[in-house]
This record gives C-alpha cells, structure tokens and sequence, in this order.
C-alpha cells in the first residue's frame, strides 16, 4: 500500500479507502488504478476480509453441474452476485451428504458473506444460525428463505397440456425412489387427471445404474403392433422423458403423433438451443436473481430480519418435438 500511494502521490489513507469500497474521488481513483496496474498490485482478500470482518464471497452448493439446468442456474447465480459485487464459489457435492457437509463447514470457517444451497441432506444443525444462506427447492430450516418454482403446478400443467392434445391414456415415468420436489410434481400431476376423469397410471424404474434397461423392458411389454399402451407421458425429469422418447423411437412408436412427451426444466445447454423435448420450464433467471436478493438482504441488515419465507416463482410449457401443437 506504500507503494502504490508513493507512486500515485496520494495518501495511505486514500488507498486504503480505494481497496475497501468507499468513497473516492474519480480524479485520485484514476492515479490509484494506474500505479495499481503500473505496480501488478492484487489485494489479499483473505486479509482484508480478517480486517473488515466481511467477505465478498458467496458459496453455492449444488448436487452437480453436470446437467443442463444446474449449469444453466449456475451461470445465472453468478451473473446476479455480480451484480451485487460479490464472486461466487460452486461448489458440486455429487448429492454426497458428506461432501455438502464439508462444504457448510468451510464456508463457515473462512466466514463468506453467505451460503446459497440446494442441499437435500439434513445439514441444519451444522449450518452457522448467523450466516446469511438461502435455500433452492428443499428448506435447510424454517429460519432460513427457500425459493422453489410451482412444481405442483408444473405437474399439473402438463396433465392439463396432454389432455388439450388429445392424450387420453397418461402415464407418469420416472425412476425410484420419487421423493421431494419430484412427488410434488407427480401428485399435481395425478391430482388433475383424477379430478378430469384422466385414465392415469405410474411406472417407477430401479434405482440402479442399469435402470434405462426398465424403461425398455415396460415399453416393451406395453407394445403390440408398434402400438404403446399409453399416449401421453409426463416425468418428472427432462432426463428421464428423453430417455423414454428415445427407447419409443427405437420401437418405431411415433412421437408425437401417436404418443405424446412431457420432461420438466427445458434447461438449454447453450443460449441458442432450441427446445426438442417438450417440457415444463422452471425459470431459471428468476430463481438466480430472488435467491441472491433474498441473500443480499441478509447481508446488508445491520438487524435481525425475519428470513423464514417461502417464495414460489410460476412455470410455464415450451412447447418441442415431443407434442403435438395446439391448433389455433
């Protein structure tokens, strides 16, 4: 810091105020980043956090990155913490309990500004009641903010879909065991065929690696003459639905002609990428950006404030190659 107030010509105090965020004025902001640069000066955040007792990073814990919707929420998340000038460290716990364990443990030690989770292990009694943390899809505890999409809505959406299509027969796929958001969305999907007088039925594959081998088997049994069983299909998942559309096509059923497909997220992979498999979207960007303002909320209260919220952000139908379009 000597340094670089020797060579811009201002005082100790100016830089300091410079590397800490507050006010300084433009014309000794230019002198401060051009010795900065001239220097190859980089601020040890770790010590500056230890003297300012505050943070600018922010941990998100997600059970992989390795599908389209977790990156794509990744990608989101770290564009709305910028915003707000804070960095983001992913964190990918592989649905591990433990790993997601270590990862609270961490952020509590080194003190980040504040945690954003989707965890679905029980990590309550680990997490800091002090630190600021927001939860996406499963509550970490009733003091802490979740943000989820409508995904009983969403199930039911799609029922309602596959009955304006023509579906008649409907059929929930998915693989075992369905639990927490995903029975959400089966039971809004199951709710609305049985108030609609919908013939509806549920196939569960295996919890095991070789599971495909279940969708191809039922398929399989449920086929006679190219002609399956069913002729619409809702999962939980895009994963599983694209799976089961695949398996069908392999048959020589027709898709969408003959049987009708609905996934739920309609992530993309990339920007332009457009939609192949028909499917319920969960919004994405808005979940990134109330998830961090509920967080920022927290950090920048200089009081207690009441973070036991629930907020649930609506889903909407994109319409792919896997239904039937609706005739205008």
């Amino acid at each position: 810091m000597n340094d670089v107030a020797r060579v811009a010509g201002v005082s100790r105090g100016s830089i300091s105020n410079y590397i800490n965020g507050r006010r300084t004025k433009p014309a000794t902001q230019l002198k401060i980043e051009a010795a900065i640069e001239q220097l190859n000066y980089v601020p040890n955040a770790t010590a500056r956090a230890l003297k300012t007792n505050k943070s600018n990073y922010v941990v998100l814990i997600i059970p992989t990155v390795n599908t389209p919707f977790f990156s794509e929420l990744s990608y989101h998340m770290q564009l709305s913490l910028n915003q707000f000038g804070y960095k983001m460290i992913l964190c990918n716990s592989n649905s591990n309990p433990e790993d997601e364990i270590d990862y609270i443990q961490m952020a509590n030690m080194q003190k980040v500004a504040g945690i954003i989770t989707m965890s679905y292990s029980d990590i309550a009694d680990i997490v800091s009641p002090n630190i600021p943390l927001v939860a996406i899809e499963k509550p970490v505890s009733p003091q802490f903010p979740l943000v989820v999409s409508d995904n009983y809505a969403g199930g039911q959406l799609a029922a309602k879909q596959l009955q304006t299509l023509g579906a008649k027969k409907l059929l929930f796929i998915s693989k075992a065991p369905v639990k927490n958001i995903s029975s959400i969305r089966e039971k809004g999907f199951k709710d609305f065929c049985t108030k609609n007088n919908l013939s509806v039925s549920t196939f569960l594959a295996s919890d095991s690696p070789d599971f495909i081998n279940d969708f191809e088997a039922f398929i399989i049994n449920h086929t006679h003459n190219h002609d399956f069983a069913y002729d619409g299909i809702f999962s939980d998942a895009d994963e599983y639905a694209s799976d089961f559309w695949h398996l069908l096509m392999q048959q020589h059923i027709d898709v969408p002609n003959t049987v009708q497909i609905i996934g739920f997220d309609a992530a993309h992979v990339y920007k332009r990428q457009k939609i192949f498999l028909s499917s319920i979207r969960q919004p994405v960007e808005a979940i990134a950006k109330t998830t961090v303002e509920k967080l920022y909320e927290q950090m920048a209260s200089q009081h207690p404030v009441s973070r036991a919220t629930i907020t649930t952000l609506p889903v909407t139908f994109q319409q792919g190659f896997t239904t039937k379009k609706v005739r205008p």
